[in-house]
């Protein structure tokens, strides 16, 4: 079992490809569960609570259900839970995990039980994430692990991930982890709770791909329970033989913490990346809420001057810890309520600078991929969800299809080739 302090992160919404540099980066600092075989397989970036609404109010004596899609494969699984924003210490009294079977249940047989030091509960301080034991489990890519946790007394306000996009099963009273059916689960809710990582054991080195940003990385205008943000549809076009890490956070901003969005991206990077184990590249896609934030709060609105310094940082943040780092432009939005011709203005700043001036070693030119050929300022209304912002399915396919897998260090595809490329542009 493994204890640690988690600290701050960051997330990120955004877009394509565009010119960049590359440069080979020593691999310094390197998650500690890296170099012991494990990867990231799945993840979802912790959240604050809400002041009210299940978040606040917590779970007593209920068992959370939760599907938790696997986009790398192995024979052993750890569970990473995480109390970073809890009030006072969560106790967990069970956890385990099966493979599902119909709407909310799970195959007969399948339940398999977590242990953390040896013990069935743990108690996870606040502030701090928990890794299980190893447990003898085996998982296949673009399958479901089902999460089953426990927990007896109050729980008090929740770690979690609002924006989950999957469907999570909440229990009558009482420990149900074992029951097969759904019937002793008769709410739903479409948040993760407590659950932040799934790990798989590792017979190579294949590492992973943190997808950083905002509702665009986390998926939002996506079908429900599909598995079709552009997160999901790059790991299938890995093969299964690379994790893909979702750390989108839906209105997550660059510069400035949000109600919605909880810390920004400065304050969450180390957490939500650096402690990913088996990392090797990220995709970041953020910014778009800095501009859309100025329609709510213009006094804390951060100017595009600023906003580049926070990718600077975030930029020599990855280099500093061996990391590439893939920059996506911003995407458009003139149909979005929040639009202004200042806003605009701001959007073609920072992608400009991300294009042509910016030190990510890649550029995911997401504007060009989604926007409208007619009227380059909306979204194409063929990638339109409806709300003039966030992608549908076929958005979001695109732009993982426009990702080049050579521009990634990591994966058996890209072996030898990636010292060769004096430019990686996507999109």
């Amino acid at each position: 079992m493994r204890i640690r302090r988690a600290a701050p992160l960051v997330l990120a919404l955004a877009a394509l490809l565009a010119p960049a540099a590359t440069a080979a980066h020593a691999a310094a600092d390197r998650p500690e569960a890296s170099a012991a075989g494990w990867t990231g397989s799945w993840s979802a970036a912790p959240t604050v609570p809400f002041a009210a609404g299940i978040s606040a109010e917590g779970f007593e004596n209920r068992t959370i259900r939760q599907p938790l899609r696997a986009s790398t494969g192995g024979e052993q699984i750890r569970v990473r839970l995480s109390n970073v924003y809890g009030t006072g210490p969560l106790t967990v009294d069970a956890l385990s995990v099966a493979r599902p079977r119909g709407t909310g249940g799970i195959a007969p047989g399948s339940s398999t039980d977590v242990t953390f030091g040896g013990a069935a509960s743990v108690t996870v301080p606040a502030g701090e994430e928990v890794t299980s034991d190893p447990v003898a489990f085996a998982v296949r890519p673009d399958t479901d692990v089902i999460a089953s946790l426990y927990v007896a007394g109050p729980t008090g306000p929740t770690t979690w991930h609002r924006l989950a996009n999957r469907t999570v099963h909440l229990s009558k009273p009482g420990d149900h982890r074992e029951k097969v059916t759904a019937a002793q689960f008769p709410d739903t809710t479409t948040s993760f709770f407590f659950v932040s990582g799934l790990e798989v054991a590792t017979d190579g080195d294949p590492g992973s791909v943190v997808a950083f940003g905002d509702s665009l990385t986390d998926g939002v205008g996506s079908t429900l329970d599909a598995a079709r943000s552009y997160p999901s549809v790059l790991a299938r076009r890995l093969g299964g033989e690379v994790g893909v890490l979702n750390t989108g956070i839906g209105a997550n901003q660059v510069v400035n913490d949000t109600e919605y969005g909880s810390v920004g991206a400065l304050g969450r990077f180390d957490q939500d990346v650096l402690t990913q184990p088996g990392v090797r590249d990220v995709i970041w896609l953020e910014g778009l809420n800095d501009i859309l934030g100025a329609a709510y709060f213009p006094d804390e609105a951060p100017t595009a001057e600023e906003v580049i310094d926070a990718y600077r940082t975030i930029i020599d943040r990855a280099h500093d810890h061996g990391l590439r780092i893939i920059g996506a432009t911003l995407p458009p939005f003139r149909d979005a309520a929040e639009w202004t011709a200042e806003g605009e203005a701001m959007r073609q700043t920072l992608n400009a600078w991300i294009r042509d001036e910016s030190g990510f070693d890649g550029i995911l030119d997401a504007d060009v991929v989604w926007r409208d050929a007619a009227d380059p300022v909306r979204l194409n209304p063929a990638y339109a969800s409806g709300d003039g912002l966030h992608p549908n399915d076929a958005g979001y396919r695109a732009l993982a299809e426009a990702v080049d897998l050579s521009c990634l260090s990591t994966g058996p595809q890209v072996r030898g080739a990636l010292s060769e490329r004096e430019d990686c542009t996507l999109g």
